[in-house]
């Protein structure tokens, strides 16, 4: 199993993915304080061996990394994360589409009723390696303090 970590990291928070990369599956997500990120990926680490890390290349991508380096992780790579949050709200609706009359709401001015950090870390990773990852129905994002 080859695994990667991604990372759309921000001022207060970052949304975090594990996915299989063989299988194009989403293992696990959340979204955690900015201060708090390192936790998650090392618990990830401790249950998995991860292949690579990938960093969106906006807002606090510097303290993301320098921090992962601290800790002896250097398979790092950016990612041009430009226009992924917009582009993450309509990724949500194609992974959970919406029902009943909503569905006929257009996707531009839908709002998804989840905070998308994770999902920016979907479309960071679905574009480093371009391709479309499946994230089964029994992963939540967690949204940890």
């Amino acid at each position: 199993m080859s695994l990667y970590i991604s990372i759309d990291p921000g001022k207060k928070k970052c949304g975090l993915l594990l996915a299989d990369i063989q299988s194009r599956k989403v293992i696990d997500a959340g979204i955690v304080a900015s201060n708090k990120f390192f936790d998650l990926v090392s618990l990830w680490n401790e249950d998995y061996q991860i292949s690579k890390i990938l960093i969106g290349d906006g807002t606090n991508c510097k303290y993301v990394a320098n921090k992962l380096k601290e800790k002896n992780f250097f398979n790092i790579h950016y990612v041009n994360e430009k226009g992924s949050t917009f582009r993450a709200r309509f990724r949500y609706w194609e992974i959970w589409p919406p029902n009943y009359l909503i569905r006929w709401i257009p996707k531009e001015i839908l709002l998804p009723p989840e905070n998308l950090d994770a999902i920016v870390a979907l479309i960071l990773l679905e574009d480093f390696l371009e391709d479309k990852f499946t994230w089964p129905g029994k992963v939540d994002i967690k949204i940890l303090p």
